[in-house]
């Protein structure tokens, strides 16, 4: 996912950077699955300038690279600690700047890439319509952005709802059993997590792309769905209030105890989008 391209605010949470926050679920191998079907999307050849918007500790920006080692790739992010992740990954063979989405057209000048990617973490992006803008500003004319998303509304398939809201609510009981500060979620669900395929098909029409989309389901198991829980995006939205930490463990120990009592897999969709200016 580049799942580590958060926002300034998504940063830290507590005052610690989230540097591993989201390091089991980058490792899962039916997570890379889901990033392997955006990387066929991007174009090849012709020593082509690719920005890897939100980077995190650069694994996309290394399959990027092994694809096409002729590309100049440059990568974003606004954790500073996952970048130099990626630069002690990839050293010389790319470049990496902090900044998040909406900054991109004040880092480069105009018309600096042919591609734009960014792998499962628009749903981080929280003003959408300004990010579009400023990658709109940045690819060079007839330049192509893609990105994925498995964190939408309508990924979940409607059989597998009952499984999510087990987990949770499953969890939320052990913890008022055990005194946890358990609390009524302020905001709900982050904004980008109730976006719909079709508003990201509208916003990229507003803003002058025109874009083919493809939905694919994955089967996932429980261990994807363990390095979820240990995600801030997941363990603070199912748990608000439980410090963070504490959050993904009981998730996780839910996870397990849920799973030995019933083994199951999971539906997750994951929707693609390959966009050029119109």
């Amino acid at each position: 996912m580049n799942v580590g391209a958060s926002t300034a605010s998504d940063r830290s949470v507590g005052g610690e950077e989230p540097s591993s926050d989201y390091a089991a679920l980058r490792r899962d191998p039916e997570y890379a699955e889901l990033n392997r079907a955006l990387l066929d999307l991007v174009p090849a050849g012709s020593e082509r300038a690719v920005l890897d918007l939100g980077c995190g500790d650069g694994a996309v920006s290394e399959q990027l690279l092994s694809r096409d080692p002729a590309m100049t790739l440059i990568g974003v992010d606004p954790d500073p600690a996952l970048l130099e992740v990626a630069r002690a990954r990839l050293g010389d063979r790319a470049r990496f700047a902090e900044g998040e989405a909406s900054s991109v057209s004040r880092l480069f000048p105009p018309g600096t890439f042919d591609v734009v990617v960014l792998a499962n973490c628009v749903h981080l992006v929280p003003d959408l319509a300004a990010a579009l803008g400023a990658i709109g500003q940045v690819l060079k004319g007839g330049g192509r952005l893609v990105f994925n998303s498995a964190f939408y509304s309508g990924a979940e398939t409607a059989a597998d709802l009952p499984r999510y809201a087990e987990l949770v609510g499953t969890a939320r009981s052990t913890a008022r059993r055990r005194g946890l500060p358990l609390t009524r979620a302020a905001a709900g669900r982050p904004s980008g997590l109730r976006r719909t395929a079709g508003e990201y098909r509208a916003a990229l029409a507003a803003a002058g792309f025109k874009a083919v989309t493809t939905e694919r389901e994955f089967v996932l198991g429980p261990r994807f769905l363990a390095a979820l829980c240990s995600t801030p995006m997941f363990a603070t939205a199912a748990l608000p209030g439980v410090e963070r930490h504490t959050a993904a463990e009981l998730l996780t120990e839910t996870l397990r105890e849920l799973h030995e009592r019933a083994p199951f897999t999971i539906t997750r969709r994951c929707v693609y989008f390959s966009a050029t200016q119109a």
